[in-house]
């Protein structure tokens, strides 16, 4: 089968508006890609309410995406998740499910997905009477809605199971009883996800996509959910794709990345995910810059006569100020770094010639950021800087802290003094409920639990 790759909307949180999955259908056509997945997890008639049809008018915003995806030469698959309270062994259920993926087969879609993920994994007493597992209850419903939509001249399922990482498969796909049902039961053809090792993977092998191979008999489709964050809203990522073997490419039978709920935030990301997939030599560096030259032209300015957009060194920036999930961006790391050297003692000799000019970079790179957060609060796209204003304002007030306080040093304080003055406190300064939670049990740098109390 052709290889497919593509984005798929399938994050927690509020879904995109129609004119956000067009614009996202002109990103998969310019990265190189074929697919948009509609599977976003607060459609209630999707997940919650799967039983209940859609109404004539969200069956047209339906329509128009699917015809938007044929303009570009896209395919467009839909999803269903019947199985948050669904009775496996009820037959009514299974009709219910054909008249749900009938909606979807009057649109003229051919691709679908059956979700089973972030759900109970247990089964209900009727279902336990008539299935052996879990898995193969699962796979009864799957192959059954698969067999139904052949007849409809359906071309691809994708099964994304409850187990779709190696870490939910008990850390050992090869050993998972429910992964090992999966492929021994589920039809041949039905193409199951996969996120890696991990929810949101730092690494993905091809070494371990091999050894998956042999379990599901059949190489799996990459849930990418590099970066994603859904998971945590104070977190957003617009840097490359990393992370990947270039020979996990030849292991895979499709990718498709799960993005940020923000979709201003998944031009570079979209971009680099096409760039690996096409590219043998994918380097991330050149993709980045390549992806923000491409991007650009959305930073225009408002009021300007002359379309003036940023420049590209601060798009450049605003990437590397919000890089990947688990590794800051190239100069955020450098400055983090010279910070960390400053700090190493807790009184240091600031007249040292090396203490003084990593002030003065620290000094530069904050007052950089205040110029970009500046010049964004003029762009013409308000919905660009709104996706980005929390991060940068909160990145801005901790680097105008950081400079303080090396100010303050450099000052030549007392050994008992104490920064910043009695009654104030950095504006980033966390307080409330969800803060004193965490002070009983804080973290430590790998997100360990330490005991406090």
């Amino acid at each position: 089968m052709t290889m497919i790759s593509g984005v798929i909307e399938g994050f927690y949180g509020r879904p995109w508006s129609e004119a956000q999955r067009i614009e996202m259908m002109d990103w998969i056509k310019a990265a190189g890609m074929n697919l948009y997945v509609y599977a976003p997890k607060d459609d209630v008639k999707l997940r919650a309410r799967w039983r209940e049809p859609y109404t004539d008018a969200e069956m047209a915003a339906l329509a128009r995406l699917v015809a938007a995806a044929k303009q570009r030469g896209l395919a467009m698959m839909a999803a269903l998740a019947p199985c948050l309270d669904i009775t496996y062994s009820d037959p009514a259920e299974l009709a219910h499910l054909m008249r749900r993926l009938d909606q979807f087969v009057s649109l003229g879609l051919t691709h679908f997905a059956i979700l089973y993920d972030d759900i109970p994994s247990r089964l209900k007493p009727e279902d336990a009477a008539q299935f052996p597992s879990f898995a193969s209850a699962q796979c009864h419903i799957a192959n059954a809605a698969w067999a139904y939509l052949c007849a409809k001249n359906g071309t691809r399922l994708f099964f994304c199971p409850t187990e779709y990482c190696g870490r939910m498969a008990g850390g050992d796909p090869e050993r998972s009883a429910y992964l090992q049902t999966l492929g021994a039961e589920l039809c041949d053809n039905i193409d199951i996800c996969w996120t890696g090792p991990e929810i949101i993977s730092p690494e993905i092998t091809a070494d371990s996509l091999q050894n998956l191979t042999k379990v599901l008999r059949r190489k799996p489709v990459i849930w990418e959910n590099f970066h994603a964050n859904d998971y945590d809203i104070r977190r957003t990522h617009t840097g490359p794709l990393g992370g990947r073997e270039s020979a996990i490419r030849d292991e895979i039978a499709g990718f498709i990345t799960n993005p940020n709920n923000e979709l201003e935030a998944n031009f570079v990301p979209v971009a680099t995910t096409g760039a690996f997939l096409k590219n043998a030599a994918y380097d991330e560096n050149t993709e980045t810059d390549a992806a923000a030259r491409a991007w650009q032209d959305r930073f225009r300015l408002a009021y300007s006569p002359d379309g003036e957009t940023l420049k590209l060194d601060e798009v450049a920036l605003l990437i590397d100020l919000l890089y990947q999930p688990f590794r800051a961006g190239p100069q955020s790391a450098a400055i983090v770094a010279t910070a960390r050297a400053l700090l190493t003692e807790a009184w240091p000799n600031t007249e040292v010639r090396a203490w003084r000019e990593g002030q003065a970079r620290i000094r530069a790179y904050h007052e950089r950021v205040v110029s970009l957060f500046d010049r964004m609060t003029e762009l013409e796209n308000r919905d660009l800087f709104y996706t980005f204003q929390p991060h940068l304002w909160e990145v801005r007030d901790e680097l105008h802290t950081l400079t303080q306080y090396l100010d303050w040093l450099a000052s030549g304080p007392s050994a008992n003094s104490v920064f910043p003055e009695a009654g104030r406190l950095p504006n980033t300064y966390r307080q409330g409920l969800a803060a004193e939670l965490q002070a009983l049990l804080p973290r430590d740098r790998d997100g360990n639990l330490n005991h406090a109390i």
